[in-house]
C-alpha cells in the first residue's frame, strides 16, 4: 500500500501499522508513538452534517443476497449497502 499522510502531516506505512497492530495486540503501546487526544469510546460520527435514514423496499431474494455478501466482508447490512451507493455515486460523478 502506498503510504498516506494523516492529518498531522506524518506519513503513515504499512510496516508502521504492522508495527503498531503487533504492540496493541499485546496491551502495549507502540515504542516512540504517543497520543495526541483522548481516547474516544464508541464508532465517530460518519459525517459533520449528522445523518438521515433511507428506505428503500428491495426483492426478498435480493435482501438476502445483500446480507450473506455483508456477512461475507464481515460487516453490517446498512454498511454494505452504504458501500455500494458510495461506489454507485463515485462511478457515475467519473
Amino acid at each position: 500500500m502506498k503510504p498516506f499522510e494523516a492529518s498531522d502531516g506524518q506519513l503513515v506505512t504499512d510496516e508502521m501499522i504492522s508495527r503498531w497492530a503487533a504492540a496493541l495486540d499485546k496491551d502495549e503501546w507502540p515504542k516512540g508513538e504517543h497520543s495526541i487526544g483522548e481516547v474516544i469510546i464508541g464508532r465517530p460520527p460518519m459525517s459533520p452534517e449528522g445523518s438521515a435514514v433511507l428506505s428503500v423496499k428491495v426483492p426478498t431474494a435480493m435482501k438476502r443476497a445483500i446480507e450473506g455478501a455483508a456477512s461475507a466482508e464481515g460487516i453490517s447490512t446498512s454498511d454494505f449497502v452504504r458501500k455500494a451507493l458510495v461506489n454507485e455515486l463515485l462511478s457515475a460523478s467519473a
